[in-house]
């Protein structure tokens, strides 16, 4: 199948993919919330969400050969290393 021939115009590839990627980098902060917050666990679903749709956006705006792919990949890149960062001070062990 001929993905190229699915384009779109350019500013509704914006549109629908600009809210998407500030909805992904918003859901990694929430994701940082604390472990005692009651709502932790619906950030971090609502997170894992997000993070499978913008790879499919990814997917999709390559298949397309969109110039989205770079922002998406971008933002998808972010939100994983974003989520697992740890920004905390270092713990040392106390036998070094």
């Amino acid at each position: 199948m001929d993905f190229a021939a699915l384009s779109a115009d350019p500013g509704l590839i914006f549109w629908l993919l600009a809210p998407l990627h500030v909805l992904g980098l918003g859901s990694v902060l929430l994701t940082r919330l604390p472990l005692s917050h009651r709502v932790h666990t619906f950030c971090h679903h609502g997170f894992v969400l997000c993070l499978f749709i913008v790879a499919g956006a990814t997917l999709l705006t390559i298949m397309t050969r969109n110039n989205w792919w770079v922002w998406s990949g971008t933002t998808f890149s972010i939100m994983a290393v974003g989520a697992t960062a740890e920004w905390g001070r270092a713990v040392h062990a106390t036998g070094f």
